[in-house]
């Protein structure tokens, strides 16, 4: 009896069949993984919206407050030489009015300019207030304005989009080799070996690359899906 040769057997066939089928079943979960990545990259562009409008608002309220109180302290200094200037004058109405001044203007100027116009940190060789000094007070009491990072998002979402760009290349090395093996399955005899052979290599090149790029992403993110 003669034997078959490899060809001549089903034997092939079922090869052909049963790594089409590994190939599918690797691009669908690498399209998964793809769109699982993308998916990741703008959900933190999202938060990283809300971060920024965020620290924009904190950022603009202690802008506001730090302004309210330079007002305050700007007007309690005037008055302030306004009521000296009158004390030391010789007019008795004057120096009543100063002394109603003082009295009464005066400490509700200091309270509403506190604590730029009544803490001496604040207050420069100069006579004038150190502003930034003060903002940067503000900043620290506002608890959450320090844990927003709404830069440190977007460069992560980048992070996640040049995964995903690099590991398309993967899906398209793994469609090309689908094809190839799917194409094994019409040539001739003698063809079949090379397109199978072909679809093989390439399947196994975009299965490494796909490996290596998700490894050095992870990597570089901390260990971070």
């Amino acid at each position: 009896m003669e034997k078959k040769s490899w060809f001549d057997s089903g034997r092939l066939e079922v090869i052909v069949a049963i790594l089409i089928a590994l190939v599918s079943l690797t691009t669908a979960l690498v399209v998964w993984r793809i769109n699982v990545v993308g998916s990741n990259s703008d959900d933190i562009v999202h938060t990283g919206l809300i971060d920024a409008i965020k620290k924009q608002t904190y950022a603009n309220e202690d802008w506001r407050k730090l302004y309210e109180e330079a007002t305050y302290a700007r007007d309690y200094s005037i008055y302030l030489a306004g009521v000296r200037a009158m004390e030391n004058s010789e007019n008795t109405a004057q120096s009543a009015q100063a002394a109603n001044l003082r009295q009464y203007l005066l400490p509700s100027l200091q309270l509403l300019s506190s604590p730029l116009g009544t803490e001496s940190k604040y207050l420069k060789a100069d006579g004038s207030y150190d502003l930034d000094k003060r903002y940067a007070d503000l900043e620290g009491d506002t608890t959450e304005f320090s844990t927003l990072d709404p830069q440190g998002k977007f460069d992560l979402a980048k992070s996640y989009f040049s995964q995903k760009r690099w590991e398309s290349i993967g899906l398209i090395l793994l469609a090309v080799s689908l094809l190839w093996l799917t194409l094994s399955e019409i040539t001739s005899k003698w063809m079949t070996s090379v397109t199978l052979l072909l679809g093989l290599g390439i399947y196994m090149a975009g299965l490494i690359w796909f490996i290596a790029v998700e490894g050095l992403f992870f990597l570089s993110r901390g260990g971070a899906l």
